[in-house]
């Protein structure tokens, strides 16, 4: 049997808000009949780097804690720390962060936690016996919480091509360590004549890997690189292009095994919800926010990680292209996360997520007035 995806659109009126949407989507899935009293519930969220104007606004994430507060009462909002340099490389930051775009306890109605500690070092090694992780380090607070509430602002990505459930989960579950493990195969190199030598792309390196050549073009020494691709959407110039000298399957899989080893101790335990507003072309990690690529399409619910991240695909390559943003000279195609992205084969962590037993990529689409 297809797993269920509940859909509820953006269309509002006086009678029903975008926060009756919720409520009834969490309803609909029965999602009220996953948690209980005794439960230490992580809702993993993405608050946005400081800058950024697109992550899930507040009044979302609180509802649907309110919700999931209805069955027990130990409910925390939680992030990890990041691998590359800006606002939240530590929990100290990281917090104050998340505070600066509006998430508080006062606000949200929870604890913000972040999951690995003051310096991503409070972690936990999951077996997974993957193709290509056979340990996968999983922040101390995802991993010591008996459920989970995933809650995903779909949108592109400069390493993945979009992001969702399973990269939130892969990825943003992961220490700091883990995520330089999962972002060693990334080797990006610079195109030297489309290099200006500015030198930003040194400025945010956080392992000083790259310099100015005698020529006054910036060289990436592989063999310090960690691979954080933090370079690549810096540039202004597209100057570290997004075609890799390495490929990015390797990258993709091991998201989706560290996804698995987040959820692993949760059997039946984690939710899943997909915000498909304000796309834009870039994760909600960089320091701004571009142009939306298509209208707000809406919300989606599913107790499946592939299945919503596959249903959001989907929606999003149905949906009309904005005006004024990057999508414009791409309008009319059939898949516009190939447009963006050529090079990138977005498909990978879907199918190999799938084939370890993650979650499925058929679907029953299931639209909510």
């Amino acid at each position: 049997m297809r797993p269920k995806v509940f859909f509820a659109n953006f269309r509002a009126n006086p009678k029903k808000n975008l926060l009756d949407k919720i409520r009834t989507l969490y309803l609909r899935a029965e999602f009220d009949k996953v948690f209980s009293e005794n439960d230490r519930v992580a809702v993993k969220v993405h608050w946005g780097e400081k800058g950024n104007t697109t992550f899930i606004p507040v009044p979302f994430i609180r509802t649907i804690a309110d919700e999931i507060k209805k069955n027990c009462q130990n409910v925390f909002i939680t992030d990890t720390n990041t691998l590359y340099t800006g606002e939240r490389k530590n929990a100290i930051e990281n917090i104050r962060t998340a505070a600066y775009n509006g998430f508080t306890l006062e606000s949200t109605g929870s604890p913000i936690i972040v999951a690995d500690g003051l310096t991503g070092t409070d972690s936990v090694e999951v077996e997974v016996g993957g193709d290509y992780i056979k340990k996968a380090k999983i922040a101390g607070s995802i991993y010591h919480s008996t459920a989970m509430a995933v809650i995903s602002h779909f949108k592109g990505h400069m390493l993945f091509s979009f992001g969702g459930a399973l990269k939130n989960l892969g990825m943003g579950c992961a220490t700091s360590a883990g995520k330089q493990i999962l972002h060693s195969d990334i080797k990006p190199y610079v195109d030297e004549e489309t290099c200006k030598g500015d030198s930003i792309c040194i400025r945010h390196c956080p392992v000083k890997c790259i310099s100015l050549k005698e020529n006054k073009k910036a060289f990436i020494d592989q063999s310090r690189c960690i691979g954080c691709g933090e370079c690549i959407v810096v540039c202004p110039h597209r100057a570290i292009p997004e075609n890799w000298k390495t490929s990015s399957e390797p990258l993709q899989c091991k998201t989706a095994e560290y996804a698995l080893a987040a959820v692993k101790n949760k059997a039946d335990k984690v939710i899943y919800f997909n915000f498909l507003m304000n796309i834009t072309t870039d994760c909600d990690c960089c320091d701004w926010s571009d142009n939306r690529l298509t209208p707000d399409i809406g919300i989606l619910a599913s107790k499946d990680p592939v299945a919503i991240d596959e249903a959001s695909v989907y929606l999003f390559n149905k949906a009309p292209v904005s005006p004024l943003s990057v999508m414009e000279k791409h309008a009319g195609c059939e898949d516009k996360l190939k447009a963006l992205r050529p090079k990138i084969d977005y498909t990978i962590i879907l199918r190999h997520a799938e084939r370890i037993g993650l979650g499925s990529r058929k679907f029953e689409l299931i639209e909510i007035s």
